[in-house]
């Protein structure tokens, strides 16, 4: 075994700004099955999920120092909870502020890690609980991983932060897996935040085996004395499961590759490097452990005291180093902080006592209000009651409710049981005279003020004095709707976004006159929906509304004015947004669009125009402004001026200067807390990707707005 440096208890440029959550490892000795093991043990003092600092790995690299090897035949590594170990710590890494400091913490983890590695005996991880990013690494350290049938988290977040595994993850798990599955999860999986379960993760070989939770330490114990006595198979020339990949393998699983970069170039246009730094380092081991394949075999390492063949770790350093101090990273990060922080605190709720909830209605039977109906009854698992003015309705939105549970169940989401237990909840009927006994029923009507209103009027003597009003108005005044009933204290806006099951915001609206009570209860409503709360004021479009049209605004008045609209529709895939803005019209709809623009303009007229394309569109009940492939059809073309060539960064420049211009206003005019709030609604309701930062990190770096000063880090010129 070569002899490694002395590490110091902390680097990374010794930061000191933020106090790091220490984790301290715990090694004991113990015999099991006629064998001697040492395991380590993660601990988090004040029983926080445990992380890695500075600290931290200087703590992992002395209890692999200090081990005495005499006395063992293998040494494990585990923890005690739910978490084997969830990966850096975010805030000592964004500390990092040159490119020395960079490098250092994908350094540090490399040297720490690596020493596990290079004993000379094997060695086993005993996943106990959560394994993201570098706490996976950690365990791809180890020559096998045994992990608990409970655990649902194991993965890498990192290209959704900004970032690439750089503890060694991407060479281990290329050697496991092969590239191709390496790609999936590293950056496939990572850019919608999906994880693999135990289960999921033996399938494809990351893991070596899973055992029940019930007894964790013992039979991992077990299945690392099988390892040891021979009784489980390895392959001998690489001391591994005989599953690992070989180089025919991984060199077959080279051209995936290659579609995955064209995958990210459709959905990315370039804007986050990470994805394709990751695709880039993925290919570099591919390409080394193929030829090490090539003359021993095999991928994997040689035995234990061996990693596996990879390119230039000095690559993968760099390449971490470069990607932390970027302007994409530091809002990605800040963008997952804001969505786990706000989304336990969300800003606003009272401390009064919420009302129970036992019994729910739901005025309307469209699709809105059938998604409505199955949340509630799927989440609060209360009766639910539907009405509309016709029965057919009514009916049409039961089965589309039975539909949705047996797709569930064939999905494997959920049992027949659960399904059927669910379906019985939910009943229907044109008498809202059955809502009497509701402790809250929710509208989702017709978006006419004078409709809503009629609703309401026809409801409030039917409930109870203490039920609770819902809207889900997507722009109207929650104060005018409410301004003729007996008691507008009781009435609140929750406005969910379209699919409901998809999208978690649920923007809370509330009045002068909303009590207390009825705003603790919305809360509590959206924490057992499982949605994410966002308080808002009662202005026109609250957030999401009020800033997507503020966007189409700006590009169907450049249409109008005679922009080839091909140009203007795609002038900012530099951002790598989810869909370009026709493609977002064409989804929510150009009628629910045009309702909409029309209430902007009427409320600020200054900032917000009512497209004549538009309106013509929903005269002549055209889809949008585009077909099947993307283009804009004969039909809508003709509403639309000839198209002159326009500059695509001017158009971008406009659009999003606009866009500064509403975030502005709305955090002027007080409508929601702060430019975190913004970013929420954007992230969680309109689906924007974490290196925009939700919305005000990309305008802080593309305009002259300030809403996040200090968030990125300057890069000096030279290293």
């Amino acid at each position: 075994m070569s002899e490694k440096p002395e590490l110091p208890h902390a680097t990374w440029g010794e930061l000191s700004v933020s106090a790091e959550v220490v984790t301290e490892i715990r090694t004991y000795y113990l015999g099991h099955a006629g064998y001697r093991f040492a395991v380590l043990t993660l601990e988090n003092p004040d029983r926080r999920p445990v992380t890695m600092g500075p600290a931290s790995l200087g703590n992992f690299a002395a209890a692999v120092r200090d081990l005495d090897l005499s006395k063992v035949d293998a040494v494990a590594v585990t923890a005690t909870g739910p978490v084997f170990c969830a990966g850096a710590d975010l805030k000592k890494m964004t500390e990092a502020a040159t490119p020395k400091d960079a490098e250092g913490v994908a350094r540090q983890g490399l040297e720490a890690f690596g020493l596990l590695e290079a004993l000379p005996v094997p060695t086993f991880a005993f996943i106990n609980g959560v394994a993201l990013g570098g706490g996976l690494e950690l365990a791809l350290h180890a020559s096998f991983r045994v992990v608990a049938d409970s655990v649902r988290a194991l993965g890498f977040p990192e290209a959704r932060l900004g970032l690439i595994p750089g503890w060694g993850g991407i060479p281990r798990t290329v050697a496991l897996i092969g590239p191709a599955l390496t790609a999936r999860l590293m950056i496939a999986d990572s850019l919608v935040g999906k994880n693999l379960s135990a289960q999921a993760a033996a399938e494809i070989g990351l893991v070596d085996a899973v055992v029940p939770e019930e007894g964790f330490l013992a039979a991992s114990l077990d299945f690392a004395a099988g390892i040891l006595a021979g009784a489980i198979p390895v392959r001998a020339t690489t001391g591994l499961p005989s599953r690992a990949v070989d180089g025919t393998t991984l060199a077959a699983g080279l051209p995936a590759l290659a579609d995955f970069r064209t995958q990210l170039d459709s959905r990315l246009h370039g804007a986050a490097p990470a994805p394709y730094r990751a695709l880039d380092l993925i290919a570099g081991a591919a390409e080394a452990a193929t030829d090490a394949a090539g003359a021993s075999g095999a991928a994997g390492p040689t035995g234990p005291g061996a990693g596996p063949a990879s390119a230039d770790p000095a690559t993968e350093i760099r390449a971490f180093g470069e990607l932390l101090l970027s302007d994409e990273a530091r809002a990605s990060i800040y963008a997952f902080h804001v969505t786990q922080s706000l989304a336990k605190n969300p800003a606003g709720r009272p401390d009064a006592e919420p009302l129970p909830v036992r019994a729910v209605g739901v005025v309307g039977a469209g699709l809105m209000a059938s998604q409505l109906a199955l949340v509630f009854a799927q989440q609060l698992r209360v009766p639910v009651r539907i009405t509309d003015l016709s029965q057919e309705r009514v009916d049409g939105a039961l089965e589309w409710i039975a539909c949705q549970l047996d797709k569930l169940v064939a999905r494997g989401r959920l049992d027949g049981a659960g399904a059927a237990a669910i379906r019985a909840l939910v009943t229907g009927g044109t008498d809202k005279t059955a809502f009497a006994d509701c402790d809250v029923v929710i509208e989702a009507v017709f978006e006419k003020l004078e409709v809503k209103r009629a609703v309401f009027a026809e409801l409030e003597p039917l409930l109870r004095p203490d039920a609770l009003l819902l809207t889900n108005t997507s722009s109207l005044s929650i104060e005018a709707m409410g301004d003729a009933l007996a008691n507008p204290g009781r009435l609140i806006g929750l406005h969910f976004f379209n699919p409901v099951a998809v999208l978690p915001l649920v923007e809370i609206i509330t009045t002068p006159q909303t009590d207390q009570a009825t705003l603790a209860t919305a809360f509590e409503l959206a924490r057992q929906l499982r949605k994410t709360p966002v308080l808002a004021t009662d202005t026109a479009g609250f957030v999401v509304n009020r800033v997507l049209t503020r966007l189409f605004s700006e590009v169907l008045a450049l249409l109008d004015d005679g922009a080839d609209p091909d140009t203007v529709d795609h002038a900012l895939d530099p951002m790598g947004l989810p869909m370009t803005p026709l493609q977002l019209l064409q989804f929510i709809g150009p009628a629910v669009q045009l309702h909409i623009c029309e209430k902007m303009h009427q409320t600020y007229p200054q900032r917000f125009s009512v497209s004549t394309s538009l309106r013509g569109l929903v005269a002549a009940g055209l889809p949008g402004y585009l077909d099947d492939g993307g283009r804009i059809p004969a039909a809508a073309a003709s509403l639309l001026p000839q198209p002159v060539a326009v500059d695509p960064a001017t158009v971008r420049v406009r659009i999003l200067a606009a866009l500064a211009e509403e975030v502005t206003t709305i955090l002027e005019e007080g409508v929601v807390a702060g430019p975190e709030q913004i970013d929420l609604c954007m992230i969680f309701g309109a689906n924007y990707p974490f290196h925009t930062g939700g919305l005000t990190p990309l305008l802080d770096r593309e305009t002259d707005t300030a809403f996040h000063p200090g968030l990125c880090v300057p890069v000096p010129a030279s290293r």
